[in-house]
């Protein structure tokens, strides 16, 4: 295996990793690790046996830090999701530009937060090949024990609008942080997403991941849209517990979308 760090001069300059099976590959399929809230680029259990078998596969896998993270920095305060949406579009286009990755198969491992990113963006943009979202987030059900985004921007409207700020998991963030969040949520726009989407989903995660997971599925299939939705018996929200089985499931998955299969 051969790897390389890149930062990029567009956007956020967002800082990331490129693993390919070999110095000189071209032209081979690529992943984009999109990591979720409190995440890095660096890899980690299921992260590692992701990149372990995309190796294995001839598969480039790329990570990087969304802003507000890891090398990329930022205030985090100023995060939305919108902005994760743009640098994972900066990213796609680095990516695409460069020798070792095919074009027309670049997709996304899109865990937690991280899939709301890319389920955002691949609702209006034909670049991304392929989805496979953990821990789905395509509803505004994040923070629910504070009751989410829309009770806080409710609760708080007067103050927000004055320019103040409300905690969310620790972070005090603005009124755009949470118009955001709810008016664009992915939930609103999945059945645009044309490209062949995995969720993959652990039983042990909290019902509102459960449940969007099921949600998103039943949207596109209704649509007629390629997506497939499996559920791992035990699997935690980061799937760690169940590493092995879930990446034999994104791989023969997988696989079969590259070479041009969509898995009904």
């Amino acid at each position: 295996m051969y790897s390389y760090d890149f930062k990029l001069i567009t956007g956020d300059n967002n800082v990331g990793t490129v693993y390919l099976p070999n110095q000189n590959d071209t032209n081979i399929p690529v992943i984009i690790y999109c990591h979720g809230w409190g995440g890095r680029r660096q890899l980690w259990t299921p992260t590692e046996k992701l990149c372990e078998n995309a190796i294995k596969s001839g598969i480039a896998l790329v990570t990087f830090d969304f802003f507000g993270y890891g090398e990329t920095g930022g205030d985090y305060s100023k995060m939305t999701y919108s902005r994760w949406k743009n640098n994972l579009s900066d990213v796609i286009a680095w990516v695409g530009n460069q020798p070792f990755a095919h074009k027309n198969k670049i997709g996304c491992y899109a865990f937690s937060s991280g899939s709301t990113a890319a389920l955002r963006l691949a609702a209006k943009d034909d670049r991304i090949a392929f989805i496979i979202s953990v821990g789905t987030c395509i509803s505004a059900h994040i923070g629910m024990g504070k009751g989410g985004p829309a009770k806080l921007l409710a609760d708080n409207l007067e103050l927000l609008q004055s320019g103040g700020k409300v905690n969310i998991f620790g972070v005090d963030f603005g009124i755009d942080f949470y118009t955001d969040t709810i008016s664009k949520a992915p939930i609103h726009t999945i059945d645009k997403i044309k490209c062949p989407l995995l969720f993959l989903q652990g039983t042990a995660d909290n019902t509102f991941r459960i449940a969007d997971a099921r949600m998103g599925y039943d949207l596109m299939r209704k649509e007629n849209l390629p997506a497939a939705h499996i559920e791992l018996d035990g699997g935690t929200h980061e799937l760690d517990n169940v590493a092995d089985e879930a990446m034999k499931n994104v791989f023969d998955w997988l696989l079969m979308i590259i070479e041009g299969q969509v898995n009904e």
